[in-house]
C-alpha cells in the first residue's frame, strides 16, 4: 500500500433530529465565498457533470457555471423535505439494489419534489487522489499520491427542466457529460430529476499531517496537515458536494458500473420504490420529528420553504431481520464504503415485473411497476446460520489502475 494512502474514519452519521440543523449549515455554505471557490475547483478538476453556460455573458466560464450550480443547490435545498434512512434501511435498499430497477424514470416515484436523504451508513464509495484533485486549483501544483476513500452518505434531488434557472444576462444552456457520450446539449424540452450526492467533508484530515500533497505557488512542499490547518479556519457543514447526475423521464435503468453515480442512484430508487409500497406488501414505517419553534424562525430567515419535519425511515416491523443479524453485520462492517449485508439478508430482496393492468397487457397497453419480493434468512431462527462460502470484503477499495 503507498503510505500516503488511507482510510477515512467510520462514517459518523448525524442524530435524525439534527438534519433541520445539518441543512442550515448546508444553506449557510452555499451563501458563502467559499463555495464558490469549491465549485469552480470542481470544474476545472472535470468533476462535474451538468454544465450551465450564458452565452454572449462577458464573464468567465467557469464563474458563471459555479455561481449557477451553487444556487440551484441552495435552491434545492431550501425546498427539501428531510429523510434518514436507518442502518436497516440502507442495508434493505443496498440489498435490492444489486440489481438495477426495471421500470422506466417516473418523476412521481420520488417521495417528495425535492428531497435531502442521509444515511446511517455508506451506499456506495470511491478512491479521490486528492493530492491530484489539489493541483488543479490557483494554490498549489501536484504532489505525491495521495489517495482516500470517499463514501457517499447522503443525496438531494428535485424535479428539473433547462427553464428551472433564469438569469438577468440572457438564457442559460446547459450541457451533459457522460462516460461514453461525451459533452451534449440538454434540450429545452427535457423533463427529470436532478440529483446532488453528498460525502463527508474532510478528506485531507484523513491523511497523515506530514503527506505532502502539492506545492505552494513558491515552490516549498505542501502538506495535508496544513490544507487542514488552512480549512480548519473556515465554517465548513459536515457534508461535501461530490457530484451530480441527471434522470431522464421515461429512460429505463442500465446495468451500474460500479463506484460510480450510476450505482449510487440505484440505490436509491430502490430506497424510494421501498418507501411507496403499502399495504401487504409494505416495507417501511416512518417516525415524523417535528422542527422545534426556534430552529423554525431560523428555517424562514434562510428562505427554507418546505416543513422541517424529519421522516426517519426504518424497515416495517415485520420485515425487520433479528437484532442479532444485524448486529453481527454492524460489528462486521467499517462503515467506510457500502457494507456487504450477508447475515441480515442471505437471500436477497429481489425484483418482480407487475403489470397495473393486465386486462390491456396483451395488447401492450399497459403500465408495468418494480414489486421487491421480500428476502429472508434462511433455516429456523434458533439454528446456526448457514451461508454460501462466498469471501465477503467488508471494505474493499475500488480497482486502481
Amino acid at each position: 500500500m503507498n503510505p500516503n494512502s488511507t482510510s477515512p474514519a467510520r462514517w459518523d452519521p448525524p442524530d435524525p433530529k439534527q438534519l433541520p440543523e445539518l441543512r442550515s449549515a448546508l444553506l449557510d455554505h452555499y451563501s458563502s465565498a467559499m463555495a464558490m471557490v469549491w465549485m469552480r475547483t470542481a470544474l476545472r478538476a472535470g468533476r462535474c457533470a451538468i454544465i450551465p453556460e450564458v452565452p454572449g455573458l462577458n464573464a468567465a466560464p467557469d464563474e458563471v457555471a459555479a455561481q449557477i450550480l451553487v444556487g440551484s443547490e441552495r435552491l434545492r435545498l431550501a425546498e427539501a423535505q428531510l429523510f434518514y434512512a436507518t442502518a436497516d434501511m440502507t442495508a434493505l435498499a443496498l440489498a435490492a439494489a444489486a440489481s438495477p430497477p426495471r421500470e422506466k424514470v417516473s418523476l412521481d416515484r420520488p417521495p417528495a419534489e425535492s428531497g435531502l436523504i442521509v444515511f446511517e451508513e455508506p451506499i456506495g464509495g470511491y478512491v479521490e487522489d486528492i493530492g491530484a484533485t489539489l493541483a488543479v486549483t490557483s494554490g498549489a501544483g501536484p504532489g505525491e499520491e495521495a489517495k482516500v476513500t470517499k463514501p457517499i452518505v447522503a443525496v438531494s434531488w428535485s424535479q428539473w427542466t433547462p427553464d428551472a434557472i433564469e438569469v438577468d444576462q440572457g438564457t442559460v444552456r446547459w450541457s451533459w457529460k457522460r462516460p461514453g457520450h461525451g459533452v451534449t446539449t440538454i434540450p429545452r424540452v427535457y423533463r427529470g430529476l436532478w440529483l446532488t450526492f453528498y460525502t463527508p467533508s474532510g478528506s485531507f484530515s484523513r491523511l497523515a499531517p506530514d503527506t505532502v500533497v502539492g506545492t505552494t505557488p513558491e515552490g516549498t512542499p505542501l502538506t495535508a496537515g496544513q490544507v487542514t490547518r488552512l480549512t480548519g479556519q473556515v465554517s465548513a457543514p459536515a457534508l461535501s458536494w461530490d457530484n451530480e447526475v441527471l434522470l431522464a423521464e421515461g429512460v429505463p435503468f442500465a446495468e451500474a458500473r460500479p463506484d460510480t453515480t450510476d450505482a449510487w442512484t440505484h440505490v436509491l430508487y430502490t430506497a424510494w420504490q421501498l418507501m411507496a409500497e403499502g399495504g401487504r406488501t409494505r416495507w417501511t414505517e416512518t417516525e415524523e420529528i417535528p422542527r422545534p419553534r426556534a430552529g423554525a424562525k431560523r428555517d424562514a430567515r434562510q428562505g427554507v420553504t418546505a416543513p422541517a419535519t424529519v421522516h426517519v425511515v426504518n424497515v416495517h416491523t415485520t420485515r425487520r431481520p433479528p437484532r442479532q443479524r444485524a448486529a453481527e453485520d454492524a460489528a462486521a462492517s467499517t462503515g467506510r464504503r457500502e457494507p456487504q449485508w450477508s447475515c441480515r439478508w442471505p437471500v436477497s430482496p429481489h425484483r418482480r415485473d407487475h403489470c397495473m393492468n393486465p386486462a390491456r397487457h396483451a395488447e401492450g397497453d399497459c403500465r408495468h411497476e418494480d414489486r421487491l419480493i421480500p428476502g429472508y434468512v434462511k433455516g429456523p431462527e434458533d439454528k446456526p446460520l448457514r451461508i454460501s462460502d462466498t469471501v465477503h470484503l467488508w471494505d474493499r477499495q475500488p480497482d486502481q489502475q
